[in-house]
């Protein structure tokens, strides 16, 4: 455990910029497919009338990055669920491993983000921004988490994206036994995309905790 939380201390900081750049696309897996195979990836309740799961993508950071946004996208059977969002998770994990670690890449100790969700067509857009985050080079595992109604035929899910990269997308269920991540659709990742800009040196720099604390 110590060695992951020193790897989220040194992989993990926000960059506080001096000044604002354009966004740009950091990774892109935004090319949903609305008639595959999806996950589930909303805080919506506990059994028996709910239920709460958490996925998170294998991204790798080629370059520092300063992490604006991270979109997920989502089915609309009703027209009305994403209206309801108003905040979620924001997950990263050092990767080490074909899953992320049970017992500590925690999802449920996240931090909380301010994010909204918008129709779009026949899906939703589920976005967290304003995130300032700077990520080192290195692997990942991340995606964001929206509380979110259950909606009239249960929760809506995380379309899967048409272009899988690296490991398979890892869920983890909040009311599961045991608490352990795993693979619910092998080969296939959920739907992302993140933006912001490449980094150079943060200006200043604080622990993944700090970040945690900010956002609570």
């Amino acid at each position: 455990m110590k060695s992951i939380l020193t790897k989220l201390t040194v992989l993990c900081v926000v960059a506080l910029l001096a000044s604002v750049a354009s966004a740009e696309v950091l990774w892109d897996q935004s090319d949903f497919n609305p008639a595959g195979a999806a996950f589930y990836n909303s805080e919506s309740g506990s059994p028996p009338f709910g239920m709460t799961w958490h996925a998170v993508n294998d991204v790798t950071v080629t370059e520092g990055w300063n992490v604006d946004s991270i979109t997920t996208y989502y089915s609309a059977i009703d027209p009305m669920w994403g209206t309801a969002i108003a905040e979620g998770y924001v997950h990263v994990f050092a990767k080490v491993g074909p899953l992320p670690v049970d017992g500590v890449d925690d999802p449920t100790t996240s931090p909380i983000v301010p994010m909204v969700g918008v129709l779009v067509g026949s899906h939703f857009e589920v976005t967290a921004s304003g995130l300032g985050l700077y990520l080192a080079p290195g692997e990942y595992w991340i995606s964001t988490t929206p509380f979110a109604p259950a909606g009239m035929w249960g929760p809506e899910c995380n379309h899967s994206s048409l272009t899988p990269i690296g490991d398979a997308t890892a869920s983890y269920d909040a009311y599961g036994v045991p608490l352990a991540w795993v693979n619910v659709h092998a080969g296939l990742d959920a739907a992302i995309l993140i933006e912001g800009t490449i980094a150079t040196s943060p200006v200043e720099e604080t622990t993944w905790a700090s970040v945690k604390a900010m956002f609570r």
